[in-house]
């Protein structure tokens, strides 16, 4: 029986005017080159700043076309904004945004069978927006599972379903909202799903729900050393997950480049309200006079 190789990125904040995470993206691209998966899926937050940052959402998209690689993506919060009542930056996902996702990117929602699995992909953006596309999610979902034929299933999502607790109804932007977290996880669980893979938090981790093995791939763009040692008693590092699909059984390993820097972006976010999206170009530092 032949192993598939998987590899799951996230997070890498990719833009053509602000390239602070450039070099990361390189040491991936020479990882890839030097040992190509079967499949890779960017788990979302492929862009810096893409809800208002036009350019941003074409330029990563092409980016990871390059690879050469077969492919898919879900939608971070910086590709395509937020769910209305969850829009911590005030960039609410809107009709425009979902189009510019489709056009430049791919289907909001997708199904891929690899090997014996089957893989779906979903937009954690619509999850909570009470927009009528969520509701087609849901019907998409409950589909590619009732249809999977005995495949074991990864659901690719970017938010996390929770953090510690998933009854915590806490207004939050760092996970699934708890209005369409119960239903999603109910679906899952009873549907068949043996991985949920997520991003968005920058840090790795690895935890079991209900039958259920749910993995944050790590950032490839940047870290908060602080929050990660504190909380998580480990120091963060940026890097990828890879996963070895061998018939219907899973296993993976983080995989953290040498080559990677480790970017602590927390200094900026605590004095700019808890963003990087308003970071000057990356030329504008190049001419400073510091």
């Amino acid at each position: 029986m032949t192993a598939l190789r998987l590899v799951h990125v996230s997070d890498t904040h990719l833009s053509p005017t602000h390239r602070y995470f450039a070099m990361n993206w390189d040491c991936f691209v020479a990882e890839m080159a030097a040992a190509p998966p079967d499949f890779l899926v960017h788990g979302g937050d492929l862009a810096l700043n893409a809800p208002v940052a036009l350019g941003d959402l074409p330029f990563a998209a092409g980016k990871i076309a390059a690879l050469g690689l077969p492919w898919r993506a879900v939608a971070g919060n910086h590709d395509v904004g937020e769910a209305p009542a969850f829009s911590r930056l005030d960039q609410p996902l809107t009709p425009a945004r979902m189009a510019a996702w489709r056009t430049h990117v791919g289907p909001a929602w997708w199904q891929q069978d690899l090997g014996e699995w089957r893989l779906i992909g979903l937009d954690t953006a619509l999850m909570g927006s009470g927009l009528a596309e969520e509701a087609a999610q849901r019907a998409f979902l409950r589909a590619a599972l009732a249809g999977r034929e005995g495949r074991p299933v990864m659901v690719f999502v970017h938010m996390p379903p929770f953090d510690a607790d998933p009854g915590d109804a806490a207004w939050s932007t760092a996970v699934i909202p708890h209005v369409a977290r119960g239903e999603f996880l109910d679906t899952c669980a009873d549907g068949g799903v043996k991985v949920i893979a997520c991003g968005h938090l920058h840090v790795y981790r690895r935890v079991r729900h209900r039958g259920m093995e749910i993995v944050w791939a790590p950032a490839t763009a940047m870290v908060d050393v602080r929050r990660n040692l504190a909380k998580r008693r480990r120091f963060p590092r940026p890097g990828y997950v890879e996963w070895t699909l061998s018939g219907r059984g899973a296993t993976h390993r983080l995989v953290e480049p040498a080559r990677m820097f480790v970017i602590d972006m927390s200094g900026w976010t605590a004095a700019s309200g808890g963003t990087v999206t308003n970071l000057p170009a990356w030329p504008a530092c190049e001419t400073g006079t510091g």
